[in-house]
């Protein structure tokens, strides 16, 4: 579990950036975001206006499906593992 925290630590921010770009309106000219122009914009307003914890938005949601995705991932990795070596 705690390759899947360190995951979501590094991770989370990326997500709420990428999120609110993708769910910006249209600028005017339709080209362009109405509110931010590029995630690091983005990453700035949203620290600048919400504070630094607020790219952890959403960070328990996030960890509570990575965190046994993560488990079950290297459980799985090993048992194929020793299958190939088994019949190899």
């Amino acid at each position: 579990m705690g390759t899947g925290f360190f995951v979501c630590l590094v991770m989370n921010p990326f997500d709420v950036v990428s999120t609110r770009m993708y769910n910006q309106k249209a600028g005017a000219a339709g080209h362009a975001g109405a509110l931010y122009r590029n995630p690091l914009q983005c990453f700035y307003k949203t620290v600048a206006s919400e504070g630094f914890f607020s790219l952890y938005k959403g960070f328990l949601a996030h960890y509570l499906r990575l965190g046994p995705h993560t488990i079950l991932m290297f459980v799985f990795a090993e048992q194929i593992k020793a299958l190939g070596a088994r019949y190899m």
